[in-house]
């Protein structure tokens, strides 16, 4: 679906930034949307046992100096070519690294991956891909690392600006540039507020999870949908109707994208969206584009099409699962032990 696409290429603009350092802390006992699968086989979105931990830990470390010389360098193929090492280990070893990982995946223990179980593989590696991300943005602001983060570190680091400047920008004249900022950071506050819920001032790992990735977590959701429909609903009527949703959009091939997506939105087909329409574009929905790669997997791995994917089926497919962004293999097997 258009609308679900375009939320993916957007979030894998952003996870271009960054890359495999993960939170090993405690998780809350909040629903998430992107990890709401996750039960006890999992500690954050990682099988314990097939994964060599310390070898994650220490490429943790490492990750955040080679992306800062990659953005100095401005060479996008530093870090970025999966295939190319993978390709560099021995076929034996890929195999081998790849069985392991499917067979972690087999929760019933029948040497098929079904649906679900290939919908849960995908989900781990979004719930993977998002901590990195996460975890790279909060390493670049947490300028006394102390390994939390509060308010005023990121408006330093995000925005510029010291604490003691917000009287200033609050003070300037509406509709200066000045005061318009003071309006960004004050919403980018009342986010970090429904963020950090012990109410501590301080954001730790999750809850600066919750705080970037609000579309994960569903305690963050009111407020991401209260900003999406002021920044839409210009006439302040409780919907968005289709001029408001498409804008200013001058390129007609973008207008008819926005139109598509919209009429796509627009369930009941009354010409204007609500709330509830527009939450799929206001809140990215990691399960639905889990389950479109499901199909996408079994359509091209179920080579005998018998509704099941094997151990042996998916091996035997490794270049799908190699570069598939959803299994996220082509990284993953580095970390895969050889022996359990």
């Amino acid at each position: 679906m258009l609308f679900i696409c375009n939320k993916l290429i957007a979030s894998l603009v952003a996870v271009l930034v960054c890359i495999l350092p993960l939170c090993l802390c405690d998780v809350e006992k909040t629903d998430h949307g992107a990890a709401s699968h996750k039960s006890d086989h999992y500690k954050n979105g990682v099988h314990n046992a097939v994964f060599d931990m310390q070898a994650l830990l220490a490429h943790m470390k490492s990750q955040r100096a080679l992306w800062i010389e990659e953005s100095q360098n401005n060479d996008s193929s530093v870090g970025s070519d999966n295939v190319g090492e993978l390709e560099d280990l021995p076929e034996e070893v890929r195999h081998r690294r790849l069985k392991t990982l499917a067979k972690s995946h087999d929760l019933n223990n029948d040497d098929n991956i079904d649906e679900q179980e290939l919908k849960e593989w995908i989900m781990q590696s979004f719930n993977i891909v998002d901590r990195e991300e996460a975890n790279e943005r909060m390493h670049e602001d947490d300028g006394n690392e102390d390994g939390m983060l509060t308010f005023a570190e990121i408006v330093d680091k995000q925005y510029g600006y010291k604490e003691g400047d917000m009287k200033d920008l609050e003070a300037a004249e509406e509709g200066h540039e000045d005061h318009d900022m003071w309006k960004v950071i004050s919403e980018d506050k009342r986010r970090f507020d429904a963020a950090d819920l012990n109410k501590d001032g301080i954001l730790e790992e999750e809850e600066f999870m919750a705080y970037f990735l609000p579309y994960n977590y569903a305690h963050m959701f009111p407020l991401e949908m209260e900003r999406a429909m002021k920044e839409l609903d210009k006439d302040n009527d409780g919907h968005v109707s289709m001029e408001e949703f498409i804008g200013d959009q001058q390129d007609e091939e973008h207008r008819q994208a926005e139109l598509s997506q919209f009429e796509e939105l627009d369930g009941d087909k009354d010409g204007k969206l609500s709330p509830e329409e527009l939450r799929p574009w206001a809140l990215a929905d990691n399960h639905e584009i889990a389950k479109e790669e499901v199909e996408h997997l079994y359509m091209e791995c179920d080579t005998d099409q018998d509704g099941k994917l094997t151990i042996d089926e998916i091996v035997r497919k490794e270049e799908e699962f190699m570069s598939s962004s959803a299994t996220d293999y082509g990284r993953i097997v580095h970390f895969v032990r050889d022996e359990l």
